[in-house]
């Protein structure tokens, strides 16, 4: 609705609004399944794809697939070496969504991270279903904790995802958020 009354405003028409998830938490996929379809949407939650076998690292629900608009709240802190393993292990991972070239450069770098913390591969996923020849371009909004500013060696996945990000421009803010406001943390 906000969408639709935003486009409204700048005078665009038939804005459609089509909205995809993927969830390995069995219940959280439910919960929001069982919703869409309470409320009707129930064509739409066919792009809801959940459940353990539906890792969003391991297991691409939407390959190739790209967005205007992306959201995303990543655990952080949890270990994400099975999703590595199943990939052929950190140093044979081959999936594009985790490497690039960057400018100027012929070699690719490598965006995988220490398979202790995986919220910065879930960034590198999002980035990857960037629109990148609309002039509109995409927007993501993901909700980190601190570490993502500073985690890596020079030239490791994290730092690596950071560059790319920065050195194409797509950086439009980092907002600091309070504390407790979350359920069940009080990390910030």
């Amino acid at each position: 609705e906000t969408l639709r009354d935003l486009a409204a405003q700048h005078g665009a028409k038939d804005i459609v609004t089509r909205l995809y998830g993927q969830e390995i938490n069995s219940e959280t996929y439910a919960i929001c399944k069982a919703d869409m379809l309470l409320k009707g949407d129930g064509e739409a939650a066919d792009n809801i794809k959940g459940g353990p076998e539906w890792s969003t690292l391991s297991n691409d629900a939407f390959p190739r697939q790209q967005f205007d608009f992306m959201l995303a709240n990543p655990p952080y802190g949890k270990s994400w070496k099975a999703d590595q393993e199943r990939l052929g292990g950190k140093a044979k991972i081959s999936d594009p969504r985790f490497i690039v070239t960057f400018e100027g450069e012929t070699e690719p770098s490598s965006l995988v991270t220490s398979s202790n913390d995986g919220q910065m591969m879930f960034l590198a996923n999002m980035v990857s279903k960037m629109k990148t020849e609309s002039p509109l371009g995409s927007r993501i909004a993901e909700i980190h904790n601190g570490s993502s500013l500073f985690t890596g060696d020079a030239g490791s996945g994290e730092s690596n995802i950071r560059r790319w990000i920065i050195e194409n421009d797509w950086l439009e803010a980092i907002v600091a958020l309070p504390l407790n406001m979350f359920y069940n943390t009080g990390i910030a």
